[in-house]
């Protein structure tokens, strides 16, 4: 199966702490890759029109977000950026590409 996931976090999408799925706040599964690409371009579109910034480090895991967007992290006692990702998975792992 394939999820197309958004997370909301002090951390972008691709670094997959232990703690990673605490940050999902959106997610949705689908048996057909071609299914979830699309839903994942639809997700990435709209979210494109909400933050200006965006980066993508690998194929399917983008972080959005917007430079006043912040939240006091207790765990470093200082102000961190909120990163939006957006992830499309299989298993719940990330895609490897043959």
């Amino acid at each position: 199966m394939y999820q197309v996931i958004r997370t909301e976090g002090e951390y972008e999408p691709w670094w997959f702490f232990e703690d990673w799925m605490d940050f999902i706040v959106e997610s949705t599964e689908y048996a057909d890759f071609q299914d979830a690409v699309a839903a994942y371009e639809r997700a990435a579109e709209k979210l494109s029109t909400v933050y200006p910034f965006k980066k993508t480090k690998e194929d399917y895991l983008t972080a959005y977000w917007s430079a006043g967007e912040i939240r006091f992290c207790e765990n470093c006692d200082d102000d961190v950026q909120l990163y939006h990702g957006l992830m499309l998975l299989q298993d719940r792992k990330k895609l490897h590409r043959e």
